[in-house]
């Protein structure tokens, strides 16, 4: 795939008219923005950056949670050669403090609260040069340099905005931070070619023609110039888990998707309304999960609101390799250690190294979706890329195994696993299970103390309807004391709602849980 303002800028040329993004509203429907309207939005912001002062190779710090300046930001960015830096502004203050000094942004573009907070919090302070505002100008905060808003009925005119020498393959183009679910998070490196590939990568999912549904930011960054129209709906990126879910279903169903793709969180959401209110989406062909992996449970939930031949997937892979390999919801339940994650995608190689004599270790994967270094952490980079043949070797820090058949079965990440004085667990093989219990919406497994002498402790977060407390915790010591690993766990604890990240509202923050589980197992009882 070409270069991706390229790409965009062809699909302007050949479809001006065709809907390439939906951004979807609180209440009414949403608006449509043509490939021609948004390709002159991205131009429109190219020459907004230039006149600001944002030149080729500038790192430009990126918060905004409106859908069309997102695109036009980042993509107008991409066109003048300067590196967008995606980063979560709900981070914790200390982590966002560090993200952004190591990053040390010539720009910052975002809405008006992300400058009240870079202002206030003095976020890459001494740093930025340049600041542009997205939106409504807040009086008093600065002069304004708008990036403007989708204009409906306004096809480009002009010339596209050039560079004098087109991005190089392996330029840096953008710089994305991990989720921070195991640790502070990291900057994760694309080049143009990174971008490229993981652009080649995702449209082997969701296919380049249709109608998608993004239900989270990144997806609508790389659905319209897969070809796709794109609907963006309303949702909360600061907690996707809590929004109200007609924001979702409304334009899901107003616009006839086609594909739909979000979180476990969003997607248990767009279940459980469509089941309320005896939905069923005749017109969805796939649904696909990212972020955490799919439950039983809720594919379960999600087949009943679909036609019986449409499928739901779950994908795995991560910010530094997105995606790696997929697996329907049947093959997913085949017997098995882990959780299986299905078959490298085309283009993607995985393997599995430091293997201990049951086989498993750490995933690692080679791809042009592979990102090549992490941004100011060459000691990070060091220990988990290296050039092969085949391109760059990123190790996941996932655990896992690869069968005869070539699929990869997830066992959780090297730094979850619980390592007591005889044997060393990992989360998956137990949590998949306790998953199935009824009453149980999710589990995680936690180690309680010293690495090496650690106790096994599964928290358990229960389903909103189902057996009570005593007898939820029976069911699971009983399934427990039935496996060979379970006689390992020493507690089963029940929390109210479980710590999770911002991005997905899916990924347990094991860390937190595991001093919840120290403080309550301290507590007389």
């Amino acid at each position: 795939m070409a270069h991706l303002h390229a790409r965009l800028e062809q699909l302007a040329a050949e479809r001006p008219h065709d809907t390439a993004l939906v951004l979807g509203r609180r209440d009414g429907p949403g608006r449509a923005v043509t490939f021609a309207r948004l390709v002159a939005g991205c131009r429109e912001a190219a020459g907004a950056f230039e006149r600001a002062g944002v030149r080729r190779g500038h790192k430009a710090v990126t918060m905004t949670g409106d859908p069309y300046h997102l695109f036009t930001t980042v993509h107008g960015l991409l066109a003048i050669g300067a590196v967008p830096v995606l980063v979560d502004p709900g981070l914790p203050r200390a982590d966002l403090r560090q993200c952004l000094d190591e990053v040390a942004p010539e720009a910052f573009v975002g809405q008006p609260l992300a400058h009240l907070g870079r202002t206030a919090l003095g976020w890459a302070r001494g740093h930025v040069r340049t600041a542009v505002v997205t939106g409504a100008a807040v009086p008093g905060l600065r002069r304004r340099l708008p990036v403007p808003r989708a204009r409906r009925g306004v096809e480009p005119s002009g010339p596209p905005t050039r560079n004098p020498r087109p991005p190089a393959p392996d330029d840096l183009a953008l710089i994305a931070f991990t989720s921070g679910s195991t640790g502070v998070p990291k900057g994760a490196e694309y080049h143009h070619d990174t971008l490229a590939g993981q652009a080649e990568t995702l449209a082997r999912l969701v296919g380049t023609d249709g109608t998608l549904f993004a239900g989270f930011l990144p997806v609508v960054l790389l659905g319209p110039v897969l070809g796709h129209t794109t609907v963006a709906p309303a949702v909360n990126h600061r907690a996707p888990a809590r929004t109200p879910p007609g924001r979702l279903v409304r334009p899901l169903v107003e616009n006839r998707t086609d594909v739909v793709v979000g979180s476990p969180a969003v997607l248990g959401l767009l279940a459980e309304h469509c089941a309320r209110r005896r939905l069923t989406l005749r017109r969805v062909d796939r649904v696909i999960s990212f972020g955490a992996p799919l439950r039983a449970a809720l594919a379960d939930a999600l087949h009943a609101v679909l036609r019986p031949d449409a499928e739901v997937l779950s994908a795995y892979g991560a910010t530094e390799c997105l995606p790696v390999s997929a697996v329907s919801t049947a093959e997913a339940r085949a017997p098995g250690p882990g959780t299986c994650v299905g078959r490298p995608l085309d283009g993607v190689v995985a393997t599995i190294l430091d293997a201990g004599p049951d086989g498993v270790g750490e995933i690692a994967v080679t791809g042009g979706n592979v990102s090549p270094a992490y941004h100011a952490r060459p000691e990070v980079t060091a220990a988990t890329k290296t050039v092969t043949d085949q391109g760059v070797q990123h190790r996941t820090g996932d655990m896992g195994t690869i069968d005869a058949e070539g699929r990869i079965w997830f066992h959780g990440r090297r730094s979850h696993r619980v390592l007591g004085t005889d044997h060393v667990l990992t989360t998956e093989d137990v949590e998949a299970a306790a998953d199935t219990v009824p009453g149980v919406r999710r589990s995680a497994l936690v180690g309680v103390g010293d690495p090496g002498r650690q106790r096994a402790v599964l928290c358990v977060e229960l389903a909103a309807r189902g057996p009570g407390r005593p007898a939820v915790v029976a069911a699971v010591r009983e399934l427990l004391d039935r496996r060979p690993d379970g006689r390992h766990v020493t507690a089963v604890l029940v929390h109210p709602g479980f710590p999770t990240d911002i991005r997905h509202n899916s990924k347990i923050n094991r860390e937190r849980l595991a001093g919840w589980a120290t403080r309550r197992l301290r507590r007389p009882r």
